[in-house]
């Protein structure tokens, strides 16, 4: 009897050994699984009007830096050339990849805006950036700057140029791009009321292509002897209009300037084809692009003003549903070289 309790208890004994092994195996494992399975990363989307341009690159390098910083994904696909229907093959794209957030710098807003609804019906969070889309379902715009400080700078710096009298142009980029025509909107209105010395003889558009703002000034140069002043919209017809003038000798005689980035800008101040233009910092805008498109991700709101890392203080305007960047920078002889996008 004594041998069979003594059997009894150390079969009991090993039973409770080995149950807790396996207990203690099972929890550790457990807990090792969940330890080690990394959080998803959100994937933020941006699509811009094209790629390979100094503009837009420059927002790519903020956008990864952001990414890098914010502990997000940065995931930037966009066309060749400026061409609404590509862009809207790449949303298209991105909702079939379940990112959760997409950005769009929309050449044509009518065109893109029925993609971005799809997007949202899908539960991806969609908002524009560089360029509006007003009447979609975007949940929010990040501006670079106001369109009235945009365009009284840009025009306040042709006027300068050609002593406030003379003929003036505009070379564009697309003619359904919102906030080109916003900024060219308020350039006339401040020539004629401040300028009434200045006659404006017409807009063209060069579909952000150099080349073809090259031979679109040229033209304008050459068919309006009078012309003094041409205004390049976009940073591609920007350094356009200054190679222009500057391959017809026109140097001190007709006097470009525009939104351009200064890389591309750099040469025209220096040789005089450009005394002023204007831009802002779009790498500073790629990386507020990132962080607005983490923002929207995680169901976080706006506030008033926001303190953005490495941008700055954001103001948000709910009214408009509007991040804004800032107040764009003219830059010159004085400050061209400190900048390097």
């Amino acid at each position: 009897m004594m041998h069979s309790s003594r059997r009894f208890a150390l079969i009991s004994s090993f039973c409770v050994v080995l149950l807790m092994l396996i207990t203690g195996c099972g929890g550790s494992s457990s807990g090792s699984s969940s330890s080690t399975s990394p959080a998803k990363k959100l994937v933020i989307a941006f699509v811009p009007k094209l790629i390979n341009i100094g503009y837009f690159n420059a927002m790519q390098t903020g956008g990864n830096q952001a990414a890098k910083d914010l502990g997000v994904t940065f995931d930037y696909e966009g066309p060749t050339t400026a061409d609404a229907a590509a862009q809207v093959q790449i949303i298209k794209q991105l909702i079939a990849k379940h990112v959760d957030a997409i950005a769009v710098a929309p050449d044509d807003p009518a065109v893109v805006g029925p993609a971005l609804q799809q997007a949202e019906a899908q539960g991806i969070k969609t908002f524009t950036a560089d360029t509006d889309a007003p009447g979609s379902v975007r949940e929010v715009f990040v501006n670079q700057a106001l369109s009235d400080d945009i365009g009284n700078a840009t025009i306040d710096a042709l006027a300068n140029a050609m002593n406030k009298e003379g003929e003036w142009a505009i070379d564009s980029c697309g003619p359904a791009a919102q906030n080109l025509n916003s900024w060219i909107a308020v350039e006339k209105a401040r020539a004629a009321k401040m300028y009434p010395n200045m006659k404006f003889v017409t807009t063209v558009y060069s579909g952000e292509d150099i080349a073809k703002s090259v031979a679109d000034t040229k033209d304008l140069i050459t068919s309006h002897p009078a012309l003094k002043g041409v205004i390049g919209q976009c940073s591609t017809s920007a350094p356009g209009t200054a190679k222009a003038v500057t391959d017809l000798g026109k140097i001190g005689k007709v006097f470009a300037t525009g939104i351009g980035v200064p890389n591309d800008m750099r040469a025209y101040v220096k040789n005089g084809a450009v005394k002023s233009f204007v831009l802002w910092d779009p790498t500073k805008l790629g990386y507020l692009t990132v962080w607005a498109g983490m923002q929207l991700a995680q169901g976080k709101s706006f506030s008033a003003t926001n303190n953005v890392p490495n941008v700055g203080n954001v103001t948000y305007d709910a009214s408009q549903k509007m991040l804004v960047l800032g107040p764009p920078i003219t830059f010159d002889q004085s400050n061209v070289d400190q900048y390097h996008f």
